[in-house]
């Protein structure tokens, strides 16, 4: 463990900010990720629906077909379409850039709600289920198989495609690390952590370790895919989305206070505030270089990269 060093001065970044109060409020945007287009997918969970916003910040919304579906994650998949989680409908979606939605049942029982999901090495997509303690995976045309965390108080949170043709997920009720391959074994690492129920996001870094966030003791995490484990302690926010950027860096939201921040695989971290932007969500990258965020309270999405002349 440690605490992670200051990055060098660098090129101011902007903060720039895109209402969806225009289509109406009330969206609470959450997952984002880039398009095949070239613009940035996301999902509403109070609107119901999926949203796209060009790099200028020009927004399209799609109702999905269950009006009161409430979308959580989303991902690129392998056929070109992104592919999001329906917790309260038991389901997975896909919607083709053109708009063109499906739903496919992943379960029945109330506990098998969808959580996090991420295109795997195997052609198909794979998510979390945290209440049923469970992975499942969905081909492209709807097959789905559910493997269980064999383990008590198992609850896979989010989940990411690793180095090694494996999927490795947050185990937020065992404090855990967890991997499964593409045949459906599974094994988990417990975490050091100062706090139990401390671990959310997870996404592959440039180093070919998996990088990761534990919002309650406000550390950042790194495991290699041999098991390896280094935490280290972040000067503001509670960390939550963590993705990696396109300069060799991993980009995270925090809350409390609100910020952006991105760290280097050696350690190095550099925080932006975010000033009147509330709760910040998920976050990827775009084309142009900028991350790009959900900002769920305010009903915004954001960008923080290098200000446009």
């Amino acid at each position: 463990m440690g605490l992670l060093p200051a990055c060098a001065p660098q090129t101011p970044i902007g903060i720039r900010e895109f209402s969806l109060t225009e289509a109406g409020g009330d969206r609470w945007p959450g997952g984002i990720t880039r398009g095949p287009d070239g613009a940035l997918w996301f999902t509403e969970f109070h609107g119901h629906g999926i949203g796209r916003i060009t790099q200028s910040g020009r927004i399209t919304e799609y109702k999905i077909p269950d009006a009161g579906a409430k979308p959580g994650s989303i991902t690129v998949g392998p056929d070109g379409a992104l592919w999001f989680t329906i917790p309260n409908d038991h389901a997975v979606g896909r919607i083709t850039t053109n708009g063109a939605i499906s739903l496919f049942r992943v379960g029945t029982s109330s506990n098998e709600r969808p959580g996090g999901i991420v295109a795997g090495p195997d052609g198909a997509l794979w998510f979390t289920e945290p209440l049923a303690g469970a992975i499942g995976r969905i081909s492209t045309r709807g097959a789905v198989a559910i493997f269980r965390v064999d383990e008590p108080h198992a609850t896979p949170q989010n989940i990411a495609a690793g180095p090694d043709r494996a999927l490795w997920f947050t185990d937020r009720g065992r404090g855990a690390i967890g991997r499964i391959s593409i045949s459906g074994a599974i094994r988990e690492y417990s975490l050091p952590a100062v706090y139990t129920n401390d671990v959310y996001g997870i996404t592959s870094g440039p180093d070919g370790a998996l990088w990761f966030t534990e919002p309650r003791s406000r550390r950042i995490g790194r495991i290699t895919p041999s098991g390896q484990i280094a935490t280290y302690q972040i000067a503001l926010g509670s960390p939550g989305a963590i993705t990696a950027g396109p300069g060799g860096d991993l980009w995270f939201t925090g809350v409390e206070p609100s910020v952006v921040a991105h760290v280097t695989t050696t350690g190095a971290m550099q925080e932006y505030q975010l000033g009147g932007l509330d709760k910040p969500g998920g976050i990827t990258f775009g084309p142009d270089h900028a991350a790009w965020f959900t900002v769920y309270s305010d009903d915004k999405i954001g960008r923080a990269g290098p200000t446009r002349s």
